[in-house]
């Protein structure tokens, strides 16, 4: 378990530092995290999530519930045999995806509704 934590915690101070994420949780508890887009950034974490699923990543992308449900975040569980190299794989598309959006913001970005239902 305190692998699983320490690739948790490793990845999601990646993505903390990539700069248009803001953490809710480290996984530093538990091999779970979620965060999600800073406000005014043009794209969503529905169309963060439907970019990965490209290429072959599943990270949900959800809504909170009805006392939340203003915040949409993407929430990765890192697994038995998520190494800290398929880590790196994720954060190399995760900025990819990034660096697409930031190229090509779309014209509106996806919301709950029109996202794939994991």
């Amino acid at each position: 378990m305190r692998g699983l934590r320490d690739t948790a915690t490793w990845l999601s101070s990646q993505i903390a530092a990539m700069g248009p994420f803001e953490l809710l949780s480290d996984g530093g508890a538990i091999p779970v995290f979620a965060f999600r887009v800073k406000d005014g950034t043009p794209y969503s974490v529905f169309d963060l999530s439907a970019r990965l699923r490209e290429r072959g990543w599943q990270i949900p992308a959800y809504t909170m519930p009805d006392n939340a449900a203003d915040l949409a975040v993407l929430r990765i569980v890192v697994r038995d045999g998520f190494t800290r190299d398929l880590a790196g794989m994720l954060l190399d598309d995760l900025g990819k995806a990034v660096a697409f959006f930031t190229a090509n913001p779309p014209s509106a970005p996806r919301d709950a509704e029109s996202h794939f239902a994991h």
